[in-house]
């Protein structure tokens, strides 16, 4: 699962106690009714874990103490370990490990601090740049979100703002350089019967040391050539031509079927646009078909997830996970969101088994 929501009521307790005399007394068959309903409105304001987990909520309801979270354990097979081809086979099988402790200001307004990491097992080669079956850490991500901050009456749409500070603790943020990343964001959620859909909407902004990935210099195993005095020779690093991206924007739809209170089915997909730093001016150095200004990048992710969770705190997922470029390398067809079959030996197509607990 990769990584709902709860309605925010806003009544007058000073209008309602000035009627309070007023109001005849119930009988007892009224009362039941009464508080069968307070429990059924309670309960549809709650969410399961799986849409939680995916959407970044709280699973909703009166919470007993101010600290919470979620852990997960996850078992990934790559798409590639499928290839009939030898010659194109790419097995891959991983292990990812996400914690996610929260702090609850109320019901509603939370912090989350994420950290994951994660380990190819099968990775038996090493480079100059990477170690065998190596440990990556993920960046570390610092959320603070209001869940249902207010709802849309008309349409009974849920809407839930959050805000996101990124440190750069992955080696592909430290090889870009990045000092910092913000984002700013909100979901719109609305449930009709068993069903709950999400639209997440995101926009973030990174900052970094060089417009481009830069490498360490080394004289004994140099990982790419400098020219002494170069446009690319930086001092101590080397500028490696591959520019970095300024600022991108996420969205994203997502649909769920509460089955039962333990089985939950959840599809979701979501497309990614970033943009570099100002690159590639238009002088006398730029070749013929190049583009100049700002370079564009576009990601699509897919989620096909069905949660089992038998016990209060405790779950299980299996689904599928899909992050790729929205086309092929020829430009001219758009991939399927939810499985790779153009390029399956890229490993871009995941299965995946969690183990998942909240508190």
């Amino acid at each position: 699962m990769r990584p709902m929501l709860v309605s925010l009521t806003s009544l007058s307790l000073v209008a309602f106690s000035v009627f309070a005399d007023e109001k005849p007394p119930l009988s007892g068959d009224t009362e039941q009714k009464e508080e069968r309903a307070k429990g059924e409105e309670k309960k549809g304001e709650e969410m399961s874990a799986s849409v939680a987990l995916l959407t970044g909520s709280a699973t909703g309801g009166a919470r007993k103490t101010r600290f919470g979270g979620f852990a997960l354990l996850e078992w990934q097979l790559g798409s590639g370990t499928f290839v009939k081809d030898e010659q194109a086979r790419q097995p891959l099988f991983a292990w990812l490990l996400s914690l996610r402790p929260r702090y609850f200001f109320t019901d509603n307004l939370f912090a989350e601090l994420r950290i994951d990491i994660q380990q190819e097992l099968t990775t038996s080669y090493v480079t100059k740049t990477t170690a065998k079956r190596q440990v990556m850490p993920s960046d570390t991500l610092f959320t603070l979100k209001y869940q249902n901050l207010a709802t849309i009456p008309w349409v009974k749409i849920q809407f839930s703002p959050f805000l996101r500070l990124v440190a750069p603790t992955s080696y592909e943020s430290q090889y870009r350089d990045l000092y910092l990343a913000t984002g700013v964001g909100f979901d719109l959620s609305r449930k009709l019967g068993p069903f709950v859909l999400v639209y997440t909407f995101r926009f973030n902004k990174n900052f970094n040391k060089y417009t481009v990935a830069t490498v360490e210099k080394s004289y004994d195993k140099p990982v790419i050539a400098a020219r002494g005095g170069g446009a690319e020779d930086l001092g101590n690093v080397v500028a490696t031509g591959s520019n970095n991206t300024s600022f991108s924007v996420f969205n994203s739809l997502m649909g769920s079927w509460v089955i039962s209170e333990q089985w939950t089915f959840t599809v979701q997909w979501a497309v990614a646009n970033a943009w570099t730093y100002f690159a590639g001016p238009d002088d006398i150095y730029k070749a013929p078909d190049a583009k100049t200004g700002r370079g564009q990048r576009d990601l699509m992710y897919g989620v096909v997830d069905l949660t089992y969770q038998p016990w209060e705190h405790f779950g299980f997922s299996f689904g599928l996970s899909t992050q790729q470029q929205v086309k092929t390398a020829d430009n001219k067809t758009i991939r399927f969101p939810f499985w790779d079959f153009h390029t399956p030996g890229d490993n871009n197509s995941v299965i995946y088994l969690d183990f998942f607990a909240t508190y």
